[in-house]
């Protein structure tokens, strides 16, 4: 159960108090009785880490083992591979998503959702966005992927 958080977000989904659209996903974080999982690495790591409510709430997920963060190199080898084929200026964020298997994506930006839901890029299964308090039915349609939940294990 895995998903990843655009830095574009990163304050109304982390801050205090947390946007109502982002409330779900604070929910499936911490809830006990989901495992939802926040996936970082590469160059998104360190874009969250520079907002100060998500470097506290990142901190907390991480001690409870509701975060997890893939080796910067892979992620890195990812981002250069599909670089060029990707419209928005977040490659790293569809790196992440091909090698850790997340296939939701929490964001506002249009030119990365295209990327994220692009057959190409993101694919087996698709990616979808979460942009709203009514698209919380993906986190629990879509917040399990074989690929991320393989790597849980």
């Amino acid at each position: 159960m895995c998903l990843i958080v655009d830095a574009n977000v990163a304050t109304e989904v982390f801050g205090t108090p947390t946007h109502s659209d982002f409330v779900a996903i604070i929910d499936w974080l911490t809830s006990p009785k989901v495992k939802g999982i926040l996936v970082l690495g590469g160059y998104l790591t360190e874009e969250l880490n520079r907002v100060k409510a998500a470097r506290r709430f990142l901190l907390r997920l991480s001690q409870a083992g509701r975060a997890r963060t893939e080796p910067t190199a892979v992620v890195n080898a990812e981002t250069i591979a599909i670089q060029s084929s990707c419209e928005s200026d977040d490659p790293h964020v569809i790196g992440l998503a091909r090698v850790s298997g997340a296939r939701i994506l929490c964001s506002r930006d249009a030119m990365l959702h295209g990327d994220f839901k692009n057959k190409v890029l993101v694919d087996n299964p698709r990616g979808h966005v979460y942009q709203t308090a009514s698209h919380a039915t993906l986190l629990r349609k879509y917040g399990h992927t074989k690929a991320c939940s393989e790597k849980i294990k």
